[in-house]
């Protein structure tokens, strides 16, 4: 008889103390066992459908009056639909990759001043967030080749310049943003707010706020339950670390704030691995929470102005 036979018999016909011990205290074991299973899926599925902050405004809100709502093919064969907002004929294009439980309406005071300084921009919603038709996000995995899939979509246009193309990203959009440069060529300068170090680490971050508490147990399961969930595009942060080498050439500017130190950890992680030239800036606020009024206008100036030293509108490359 194997060991394993041997314990089902002890708790079916216990004999010794042990059996009889066993025997008792094995529902509380499975109830204990369901209920991690059950509060580590709940936290993930809560993570990967987050709660959609409404869209209320658009383009026009900002007298961004000549945009176009335009579609394209992701390369799972979905239709995915953001803002075309033109500037200077021939510039070049800026995606711009909103956050975790935000929307590309939230960017537009940022678009604005892009486009106010000759940029093109496209903005649209991740998958789970917005007005995003899909409902489930994959925390960047799926959303890297959505972003792919738009910048060799809109890099067709003949009034946009389609080798020198710039993104900025938070959170979220931060990590698609580092993913798809490390993908794309087209891309040449890149601005990230708080990028985490992989999917499954920001779901090890974000579990504590579903439950009310910090437990290495439970955040496991749920990242776990988070790489279940996406199979087979899961890949683990050692493989991801090591295509940054790849983005070397290319201009990167990291941004830390002081509130959210965790994530702040996994950035300066992201940041010490990128090869150069690379720069980093760290606030008291970015992106990551709400930015009012001069606070606000210092970011966006800092940021178009990191891509209008390297990424300049008329082309070239200036120190």
């Amino acid at each position: 008889m194997n060991p394993l036979t041997k314990i089902i018999a002890s708790i079916r016909y216990p004999e010794s103390a042990f059996g009889k011990t066993l025997q008792r205290i094995a529902p509380i074991l499975l109830l204990v066992l369901i209920l991690l299973l059950g509060f580590s899926a709940f936290a993930t599925y809560r993570i990967i459908a987050p709660d959609r902050l409404e869209e209320t405004i658009d383009p026009s809100s900002f007298l961004l009056r000549n945009y176009l709502s335009l579609s394209f093919s992701t390369s799972d064969g979905k239709n995915l639909e953001g803002w075309f907002i033109p500037s200077v004929r021939g510039a070049p294009l800026v995606f711009l990759c909103h956050g975790y439980k935000s929307n590309r309406a939230e960017l537009l005071t940022l678009a604005s001043t892009f486009q106010e300084n000759g940029y093109n921009l496209f903005v649209f919603d991740f998958r789970g967030h917005g007005t995003c038709p899909l409902r489930l996000s994959s925390l960047g995995l799926r959303e890297t080749q959505d972003l792919l899939s738009a910048i060799s979509t809109f890099t067709a246009r003949p009034d946009v310049d389609p080798d020198r193309v710039g993104v900025w990203g938070v959170s979220l959009g931060a990590y698609v943003a580092l993913s798809a440069t490390v993908q794309s060529d087209k891309i040449k300068a890149i601005v990230v707010d708080s990028p985490f170090q992989s999917p499954g680490g920001f779901v090890e971050i974000e579990t504590p706020s579903i439950l009310g508490v910090d437990s290495v147990v439970f955040n496991k399961l749920a990242h776990f339950g988070f790489f279940l969930v996406n199979l087979p595009q899961v890949q683990d942060s050692d493989r991801w670390f090591g295509s940054l080498s790849l983005l070397k050439g290319r201009d990167k500017f990291f941004i830390t704030n002081e509130e959210t130190p965790a994530l702040e950890s996994q950035t300066l992680q992201v940041f010490n691995r990128c090869p150069q030239p690379k720069e980093l800036l760290r606030l008291k606020h970015s992106k990551t929470s709400i930015l009012y009024d001069l606070e606000r206008k210092n970011y966006e100036n800092t940021v178009v102005e990191f891509f209008k030293k390297r990424l300049p509108v008329r082309g070239g490359h200036s120190q």
